[in-house]
C-alpha cells in the first residue's frame, strides 16, 4: 500500500491513465499526501489578459468597452475600489485620450504611431492592476467580473473542501502616516485569506450601525486609507476567503491629522 502513491505518479506523468480516472488519481494523492477529506474540482472565472497582446485597431474597441463595464457598474460601486479609485479614474481618462492618439496615428506617421504605442503600454499595466483588483472583488461573486467588459476564461482550479475557518486578526493596528487624512493598517496574514476588508466608525464602536466599509484590500499587512477626516476614529478589519468573510478583529482606534 505505501507504493501505491508512487506507482499512481507514475501513471500519471506517463499519459497512460484513462481520463475519467485522472482525477480520482489526484484526489487519492491528495488524501495519502495531506490527510484531508474530500478534494473538489470546479471552474472559477478568471479575466483573460488576451489585451496584453492586441493589435491597436483590436485594443481601442476593447478599451471602450472595459470604461462603459465599469461606468456606474453596481457589482462594483466606489466602496468597493475605496483608495483604488484613482486607478478606474486614471483608465478613463486614458482612455480618452488613447482616442485621440489612435486616430491620429492612422495617418501612419512614424512619431505618432511610437506615441500611441508608448500609451497602449501604459493602459496595459492600469489594465492589468484593474484585473487584480476585480478579480479580488469577485471572490463572493465571480460572475460578476461578465460584467466588466474583460474578457473571461473558466479555469479549473483545486478546492479543499475540508477547510479552516478563518480567524480574526488578532493583531490588527492602524497607525497615523503624518500626512494629512492618511493611515495605515497592518496585520498578519492568514492561510486561506483572500483579500481584507476594513471598517470604520467615527461616533460609537458599540452601535453596529455606525460602523461602515471602508476598502478591501491584497495585503494585509500594509493598508494604506486615504481621505480620512482628521479627528479620533475607530478601526475593525476581517479577512475574507473562498467561503466568505472571517470574524472581525479587536476594536482598534487612532487619531487622524
Amino acid at each position: 500500500m505505501a507504493e501505491t502513491p508512487y506507482i499512481l505518479s507514475k501513471l500519471i506523468c506517463s499519459n497512460r491513465i484513462a481520463p475519467d480516472l485522472l482525477e480520482r488519481c489526484w484526489q487519492f494523492l491528495w488524501h495519502q499526501q495531506t490527510g484531508l477529506k474530500e478534494v473538489e474540482m470546479t471552474l472559477k472565472p478568471r479575466i483573460k489578459r488576451d489585451f496584453r497582446r492586441s493589435t491597436p485597431g483590436k485594443f481601442f474597441p476593447f478599451c471602450q468597452k472595459v470604461k462603459r463595464g465599469l461606468t456606474d457598474n453596481p457589482n462594483y460601486p466606489d466602496t468597493i475600489w475605496g483608495a483604488s479609485i484613482g486607478v478606474r479614474q486614471r483608465f478613463f481618462d486614458m482612455v480618452l485620450s488613447f482616442e485621440v492618439a489612435y486616430h491620429l496615428a492612422s495617418n501612419g506617421d512614424r512619431l505618432l504611431i511610437r506615441e500611441r504605442d508608448k500609451l497602449i503600454e501604459e493602459m496595459v499595466e492600469i489594465l492589468e492592476e484593474i484585473a487584480l483588483l476585480l478579480e479580488a472583488a469577485s471572490v463572493r461573486n465571480p460572475d460578476a467580473l461578465l460584467t466588466t467588459g474583460f474578457s473571461v476564461t473558466h479555469e479549473r482550479r483545486t478546492h479543499i473542501r475540508t477547510k479552516l475557518p478563518l480567524g480574526p486578526p488578532a493583531d490588527f493596528s492602524v497607525v497615523n502616516l503624518g500626512d494629512q487624512g492618511k493611515a495605515e493598517g497592518s496585520a498578519s496574514s492568514m492561510p486561506g485569506a483572500l483579500n481584507h476588508e476594513i471598517y470604520m466608525n467615527r461616533k460609537d464602536p458599540s452601535v453596529e450601525e455606525d460602523w461602515y466599509h471602508k476598502a478591501i484590500f491584497h495585503d494585509a499587512t500594509s493598508m494604506v486609507m486615504e481621505k480620512l477626516e482628521p479627528g479620533n476614529i475607530f478601526f475593525r478589519m476581517r479577512h475574507h476567503g473562498a467561503e466568505g468573510p472571517g470574524p472581525w478583529s479587536p476594536i482598534t482606534s487612532t487619531t487622524i491629522s
